[in-house]
Protein backbone atom coordinates (compact mmCIF):
# COMPACT_ATOMS: atom_id res chain seq x y z
CA UNK A 1 0.00 0.00 0.00
CA UNK A 2 1.92 2.99 -1.16
CA UNK A 3 -1.04 5.59 0.32
CA UNK A 4 0.59 7.76 2.47
CA UNK A 5 -1.38 8.13 5.59
CA UNK A 6 -2.22 11.39 7.86
CA UNK A 7 -1.56 11.01 11.46
CA UNK A 8 -5.13 11.20 12.64
CA UNK A 9 -6.85 14.54 13.86
CA UNK A 10 -3.80 16.88 13.29
CA UNK A 11 -5.37 18.32 9.95
CA UNK A 12 -7.99 19.46 12.34
CA UNK A 13 -5.34 22.16 13.64
CA UNK A 14 -4.30 23.61 10.45
CA UNK A 15 -6.81 25.96 9.29
CA UNK A 16 -7.17 29.82 9.76
CA UNK A 17 -6.24 29.86 13.65
CA UNK A 18 -8.38 33.32 13.83
CA UNK A 19 -11.96 31.56 13.86
CA UNK A 20 -11.36 29.60 16.56
CA UNK A 21 -10.62 32.21 19.49
CA UNK A 22 -13.20 32.31 22.20
CA UNK A 23 -16.27 34.23 21.63
CA UNK A 24 -16.08 37.73 23.61
CA UNK A 25 -19.82 38.11 24.20
CA UNK A 26 -22.43 36.42 25.81
CA UNK A 27 -22.80 34.92 29.11
CA UNK A 28 -19.66 33.18 31.05
CA UNK A 29 -19.32 30.02 32.26
CA UNK A 30 -20.79 29.14 35.82
CA UNK A 31 -17.20 28.42 36.56
CA UNK A 32 -15.38 31.47 35.14
CA UNK A 33 -13.68 33.39 38.28
CA UNK A 34 -13.04 37.10 38.48
CA UNK A 35 -9.76 38.37 38.03
CA UNK A 36 -7.38 41.49 37.69
CA UNK A 37 -8.34 43.43 34.18
CA UNK A 38 -12.62 42.36 33.93
CA UNK A 39 -15.10 45.03 34.19
CA UNK A 40 -18.38 44.81 36.26
CA UNK A 41 -21.37 46.59 35.34
CA UNK A 42 -24.05 47.11 38.09
CA UNK A 43 -27.15 48.64 37.55
CA UNK A 44 -29.51 49.80 40.50
CA UNK A 45 -32.85 50.19 40.04
CA UNK A 46 -35.96 51.13 41.95
CA UNK A 47 -35.93 53.75 44.90
CA UNK A 48 -32.41 55.01 43.39
CA UNK A 49 -31.30 54.85 39.98
CA UNK A 50 -27.52 54.18 39.49
CA UNK A 51 -25.51 52.77 36.64
CA UNK A 52 -21.70 52.14 37.53
CA UNK A 53 -18.44 49.98 35.54
CA UNK A 54 -16.38 48.74 37.88
CA UNK A 55 -12.76 47.37 36.54
CA UNK A 56 -11.37 45.17 38.66
CA UNK A 57 -8.30 46.33 40.09
CA UNK A 58 -4.71 44.50 40.49
CA UNK A 59 -5.05 43.98 43.68
CA UNK A 60 -8.49 41.99 42.99
CA UNK A 61 -10.96 44.96 44.57
CA UNK A 62 -13.63 46.80 42.79
CA UNK A 63 -15.08 50.32 44.62
CA UNK A 64 -18.38 50.89 44.21
CA UNK A 65 -19.38 54.77 45.28
CA UNK A 66 -21.45 54.97 48.52
CA UNK A 67 -20.53 51.34 49.13
CA UNK A 68 -16.72 51.40 49.52
CA UNK A 69 -14.02 48.63 48.27
CA UNK A 70 -14.93 44.81 47.53
CA UNK A 71 -12.51 42.55 47.09
CA UNK A 72 -14.24 39.91 44.11
CA UNK A 73 -10.67 38.31 43.14
CA UNK A 74 -11.44 34.51 42.12
CA UNK A 75 -15.23 34.79 42.96
CA UNK A 76 -17.77 33.62 40.31
CA UNK A 77 -20.81 35.55 39.22
CA UNK A 78 -23.03 33.84 41.88
CA UNK A 79 -20.79 34.36 44.48
CA UNK A 80 -20.29 38.11 43.60
CA UNK A 81 -23.87 38.49 43.16
CA UNK A 82 -24.37 37.41 46.62
CA UNK A 83 -21.71 39.44 48.27
CA UNK A 84 -23.07 42.45 46.61
CA UNK A 85 -25.86 41.54 48.15
CA UNK A 86 -24.99 41.83 51.50
CA UNK A 87 -22.51 45.06 50.99
CA UNK A 88 -25.37 46.85 48.68
CA UNK A 89 -28.00 46.44 51.55
CA UNK A 90 -25.80 48.07 54.33
CA UNK A 91 -26.47 50.67 52.13
CA UNK A 92 -29.61 51.07 49.90
CA UNK A 93 -32.32 50.04 52.70
CA UNK A 94 -34.47 49.45 49.40
CA UNK A 95 -32.09 45.79 48.89
CA UNK A 96 -33.31 44.53 52.09
CA UNK A 97 -37.07 45.63 51.50
CA UNK A 98 -37.68 44.64 48.15
CA UNK A 99 -38.16 47.52 46.75
CA UNK A 100 -34.66 48.25 45.16
CA UNK A 101 -32.98 45.54 42.68
CA UNK A 102 -29.56 45.64 41.43
CA UNK A 103 -28.06 43.46 38.33
CA UNK A 104 -24.31 42.59 37.84
CA UNK A 105 -22.61 41.53 34.64
CA UNK A 106 -19.14 41.27 33.20
CA UNK A 107 -18.85 43.68 30.91
CA UNK A 108 -15.44 43.30 29.92
CA UNK A 109 -12.96 40.25 29.79
CA UNK A 110 -9.47 40.50 30.62
CA UNK A 111 -6.80 38.92 28.88
CA UNK A 112 -4.10 35.97 29.93
CA UNK A 113 -1.01 35.34 28.91
CA UNK A 114 -1.00 31.46 28.36
CA UNK A 115 2.10 29.46 27.35
CA UNK A 116 1.88 26.67 24.92
CA UNK A 117 4.78 24.98 24.41
CA UNK A 118 6.70 21.05 23.72
CA UNK A 119 5.39 19.53 20.21
CA UNK A 120 2.88 22.34 18.89
CA UNK A 121 3.74 23.79 15.57
CA UNK A 122 4.06 27.72 17.43
CA UNK A 123 5.52 27.34 20.56
CA UNK A 124 5.16 30.62 22.74
CA UNK A 125 3.44 32.49 24.72
CA UNK A 126 -0.46 33.52 23.56
CA UNK A 127 -2.78 36.77 25.00
CA UNK A 128 -5.86 35.08 24.84
CA UNK A 129 -9.41 35.62 26.28
CA UNK A 130 -9.93 35.07 29.69
CA UNK A 131 -12.60 32.58 28.68
CA UNK A 132 -9.67 30.56 26.70
CA UNK A 133 -9.78 26.93 27.25
CA UNK A 134 -6.90 24.47 26.16
CA UNK A 135 -8.38 23.78 22.55
CA UNK A 136 -8.62 27.80 22.16
CA UNK A 137 -4.54 27.19 22.71
CA UNK A 138 -3.98 24.59 20.81
CA UNK A 139 -5.42 26.07 17.73
CA UNK A 140 -3.76 29.19 18.41
CA UNK A 141 -0.43 27.45 18.53
CA UNK A 142 -1.85 24.94 15.43
CA UNK A 143 -2.18 22.12 16.99
CA UNK A 144 0.28 19.03 18.12
CA UNK A 145 2.97 18.93 15.27
CA UNK A 146 3.65 15.41 13.63
CA UNK A 147 5.70 14.08 16.80
CA UNK A 148 2.92 15.19 19.38
CA UNK A 149 0.97 13.21 21.81
CA UNK A 150 -3.04 13.73 21.21
CA UNK A 151 -3.87 11.44 24.21
CA UNK A 152 -2.41 13.31 26.85
CA UNK A 153 -2.21 17.58 26.94
CA UNK A 154 -1.10 18.42 30.29
CA UNK A 155 -2.32 22.06 32.02
CA UNK A 156 0.65 22.94 34.56
CA UNK A 157 -0.49 26.04 36.89
CA UNK A 158 1.90 27.39 38.84
CA UNK A 159 4.38 24.36 38.60
CA UNK A 160 1.60 21.40 39.44
CA UNK A 161 -0.08 19.69 36.31
CA UNK A 162 -3.87 20.66 36.98
CA UNK A 163 -5.20 18.90 34.44
CA UNK A 164 -5.26 16.07 31.54
CA UNK A 165 -6.84 16.16 28.13
CA UNK A 166 -7.35 13.23 25.77
CA UNK A 167 -7.91 15.29 21.95
CA UNK A 168 -9.70 11.50 20.76
CA UNK A 169 -12.46 12.70 23.65
CA UNK A 170 -12.77 15.81 21.59
CA UNK A 171 -11.98 14.35 17.68
CA UNK A 172 -13.92 10.97 17.82
CA UNK A 173 -17.01 11.77 20.00
CA UNK A 174 -17.16 15.92 20.39
CA UNK A 175 -16.45 15.31 24.00
CA UNK A 176 -15.20 18.58 25.90
CA UNK A 177 -15.99 18.04 29.40
CA UNK A 178 -12.62 17.92 30.27
CA UNK A 179 -11.59 21.06 28.42
CA UNK A 180 -10.83 23.10 31.13
CA UNK A 181 -10.78 26.79 31.18
CA UNK A 182 -6.98 28.33 31.38
CA UNK A 183 -5.70 31.02 34.17
CA UNK A 184 -2.88 33.71 33.85
CA UNK A 185 0.32 31.91 33.65
CA UNK A 186 -0.82 28.63 32.98
CA UNK A 187 0.97 26.27 30.64
CA UNK A 188 -0.23 23.84 28.16
CA UNK A 189 2.48 21.56 27.14
CA UNK A 190 2.14 18.59 24.30
CA UNK A 191 4.87 15.86 24.71
CA UNK A 192 5.88 13.24 22.44
CA UNK A 193 3.24 10.62 21.17
CA UNK A 194 3.30 7.32 22.67
CA UNK A 195 1.97 4.17 20.77
CA UNK A 196 1.29 4.38 17.12
CA UNK A 197 -0.07 2.18 14.56
CA UNK A 198 -1.21 2.25 11.19
CA UNK A 199 -4.14 0.61 9.78
CA UNK A 200 -5.53 0.70 6.60
CA UNK A 201 -7.47 -1.39 3.95
CA UNK A 202 -11.51 -1.84 4.85
CA UNK A 203 -11.79 0.02 7.46
CA UNK A 204 -14.06 3.76 7.26
CA UNK A 205 -11.02 6.06 7.99
CA UNK A 206 -7.44 4.89 7.45
CA UNK A 207 -4.79 6.54 9.40
CA UNK A 208 -2.27 6.61 11.60
CA UNK A 209 -3.94 6.24 15.70
CA UNK A 210 -2.61 7.00 18.85
CA UNK A 211 -3.21 4.16 21.56
CA UNK A 212 -3.64 4.69 25.45
CA UNK A 213 -1.69 1.90 27.45
CA UNK A 214 -4.25 -1.43 27.32
CA UNK A 215 -6.14 -0.63 24.00
CA UNK A 216 -6.18 -3.01 21.50
CA UNK A 217 -6.95 -3.94 18.00
CA UNK A 218 -10.17 -3.28 18.99
CA UNK A 219 -9.72 0.17 19.83
CA UNK A 220 -7.68 1.14 16.67
CA UNK A 221 -10.71 -0.56 14.58
CA UNK A 222 -12.98 1.45 16.56
CA UNK A 223 -10.96 4.55 16.65
CA UNK A 224 -10.79 3.91 12.80
CA UNK A 225 -14.49 4.04 12.17
CA UNK A 226 -15.37 0.01 12.30
CA UNK A 227 -15.25 -2.17 9.41
CA UNK A 228 -16.14 -1.34 5.96
CA UNK A 229 -19.11 -3.19 4.52
CA UNK A 230 -16.87 -4.95 2.37
CA UNK A 231 -14.26 -5.49 4.79
CA UNK A 232 -13.88 -9.94 4.39
CA UNK A 233 -13.65 -10.73 8.28
CA UNK A 234 -11.70 -13.40 7.70
CA UNK A 235 -8.41 -12.36 9.16
CA UNK A 236 -6.55 -8.95 9.72
CA UNK A 237 -3.02 -9.03 8.65
CA UNK A 238 -0.36 -6.96 11.66
CA UNK A 239 2.97 -6.28 10.25
CA UNK A 240 5.13 -5.80 13.96
CA UNK A 241 8.72 -4.77 13.98
CA UNK A 242 10.95 -7.15 15.24
CA UNK A 243 12.62 -5.80 18.82
CA UNK A 244 16.42 -5.38 18.35
CA UNK A 245 17.26 -7.73 20.90
CA UNK A 246 15.48 -10.12 18.98
CA UNK A 247 16.78 -9.99 15.73
CA UNK A 248 18.89 -12.40 14.76
CA UNK A 249 21.48 -11.77 12.11
CA UNK A 250 20.70 -11.39 8.53
CA UNK A 251 16.99 -12.11 9.95
CA UNK A 252 14.23 -10.03 9.19
CA UNK A 253 13.12 -6.29 10.62
CA UNK A 254 9.23 -7.40 10.25
CA UNK A 255 6.97 -10.42 11.08
CA UNK A 256 3.24 -10.67 9.78
CA UNK A 257 1.08 -12.23 12.41
CA UNK A 258 -2.29 -12.99 11.12
CA UNK A 259 -5.07 -12.37 14.13
CA UNK A 260 -8.23 -14.91 12.53
CA UNK A 261 -11.53 -12.58 13.13
CA UNK A 262 -13.96 -15.14 11.78
CA UNK A 263 -16.26 -14.76 15.35
CA UNK A 264 -16.77 -11.12 14.96
CA UNK A 265 -19.08 -10.06 17.69
CA UNK A 266 -21.39 -6.46 17.54
CA UNK A 267 -18.78 -5.48 14.35
CA UNK A 268 -15.74 -5.35 16.99
CA UNK A 269 -11.96 -6.90 16.23
CA UNK A 270 -10.54 -9.19 18.80
CA UNK A 271 -8.91 -7.57 21.52
CA UNK A 272 -5.28 -8.26 20.33
CA UNK A 273 -2.44 -6.48 21.92
CA UNK A 274 -1.29 -3.24 19.61
CA UNK A 275 2.69 -2.39 19.60
CA UNK A 276 4.26 0.78 18.30
CA UNK A 277 4.88 0.83 15.04
CA UNK A 278 2.61 -1.79 14.18
CA UNK A 279 0.77 -1.80 10.37
CA UNK A 280 -2.41 -3.35 10.39
CA UNK A 281 -4.34 -4.55 7.52
CA UNK A 282 -8.04 -5.06 7.11
CA UNK A 283 -8.87 -7.35 3.36
CA UNK A 284 -11.60 -6.45 1.41
CA UNK A 285 -13.79 -9.52 -0.48
CA UNK A 286 -13.00 -9.34 -4.24
CA UNK A 287 -14.54 -7.10 -6.46
CA UNK A 288 -15.03 -9.73 -8.41
CA UNK A 289 -18.09 -12.90 -8.77
CA UNK A 290 -17.51 -16.25 -10.07
CA UNK A 291 -21.22 -17.44 -9.54
CA UNK A 292 -22.61 -15.38 -13.01
CA UNK A 293 -23.02 -15.81 -16.03
CA UNK A 294 -23.00 -13.29 -19.04
CA UNK A 295 -25.59 -13.57 -21.74
CA UNK A 296 -25.07 -10.74 -24.91
CA UNK A 297 -26.75 -10.64 -28.19
CA UNK A 298 -30.20 -9.88 -29.89
CA UNK A 299 -32.07 -10.15 -26.17
CA UNK A 300 -33.73 -7.57 -24.98
CA UNK A 301 -31.47 -6.96 -21.54
CA UNK A 302 -28.36 -8.63 -22.39
CA UNK A 303 -25.79 -8.57 -19.33
CA UNK A 304 -24.58 -10.28 -16.17
CA UNK A 305 -27.05 -12.64 -14.64
CA UNK A 306 -26.74 -14.71 -11.27
CA UNK A 307 -25.71 -18.43 -11.68
CA UNK A 308 -27.48 -20.87 -9.89
CA UNK A 309 -27.19 -25.32 -9.80
CA UNK A 310 -29.37 -26.17 -12.84
CA UNK A 311 -29.95 -22.92 -14.63
CA UNK A 312 -30.51 -23.76 -18.25
CA UNK A 313 -30.27 -21.50 -21.74
CA UNK A 314 -34.20 -20.75 -22.13
CA UNK A 315 -34.66 -19.78 -18.35
CA UNK A 316 -31.95 -17.29 -18.61
CA UNK A 317 -33.14 -16.01 -21.99
CA UNK A 318 -36.34 -15.76 -20.24
CA UNK A 319 -34.91 -13.46 -17.59
CA UNK A 320 -33.37 -11.43 -20.42
CA UNK A 321 -37.29 -10.36 -21.78
CA UNK A 322 -36.97 -12.87 -24.89
CA UNK A 323 -34.79 -12.36 -28.13
CA UNK A 324 -35.42 -9.58 -30.22
CA UNK A 325 -37.01 -9.59 -33.48
CA UNK A 326 -34.72 -10.38 -36.38
CA UNK A 327 -34.13 -7.22 -38.32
Amino acid sequence: DTTVLQIFGARVFRGDRTQFQPLLTGPVPGNYRIGPGDELALVITGDVEFAYSLPVTRDGFIVIPQVGQIFVNNLTMAEVERLLRTRLGQSYSGIRAGTTKFNVTLANLRTNQIYVVGEVMQPGAYQLSSVATVLNALYAAGGPTDRGNFRKVVVRRQGDSVATFDLYDYLLHGDTRNDILLNQGDVVFVPVHGTRAKITGAVIRPAIYELTAGQTLTDLVEAAGGFRADAALLRISVSRIVPPDQRAANGPDRIVVDVPINQVKDGKAPPFPVEAGDSVAVFSVPTSTRAVVELKGHVYHPGTYGWHDGLTISQLVKLAGRFQPAV
